[in-house]
């Protein structure tokens, strides 16, 4: 669920950060509800298409701002994929059933990379405002 504490002050990266959330809100409900595999892979699919869009988008602003710690961050968004990539195979391959497990490591991994990391950004921008000012997200 999206707080206050997750901002990185920029509209339009929050407005995508709570799009995942509620993507990921979504796939956890469908868990929790037993719904239909189909339905499952297809939220998943719709979380992972959006998480690479959002983090394509993400890493543009903070290469344009100078952001001194992007390639680190581009790390870890490769490394996230990566991981959920490796789960999506698994429960395609009827490897891995999808699962809260499933779940609490995307949202742990979301919260703790916003928290972490992305605030990291956050405060380069703020500090470095005429930068950012110079960019425009879309």
């Amino acid at each position: 669920m999206w707080t206050n504490d997750l901002s990185v002050n920029n509209v339009e990266i929050d407005n995508e950060h709570k799009k995942l959330f509620n993507l990921l809100t979504s796939f956890y409900d469908g868990i929790k509800n037993n719904s239909p595999k189909l339905q499952l892979q297809e939220l998943i699919n719709g979380l992972l298409d959006y998480t690479k869009t959002h983090f394509a988008r993400e890493e543009a602003y903070m290469k344009r701002i100078g952001y001194p710690e992007f390639e680190d961050h581009k790390k870890q968004h490769e490394e996230f994929i990566e991981k959920a990539q490796a789960f999506h195979t698994k429960i395609s391959d009827g490897k891995m059933i999808l699962s809260l497990e499933v779940t609490n490591f995307l949202k742990q991994w979301l919260v703790n990379h916003i928290k972490g990391t992305d605030q990291k950004y956050a405060r380069f921008a703020s500090a470095n405002q005429e930068k950012v000012n110079q960019f425009s997200y879309n």
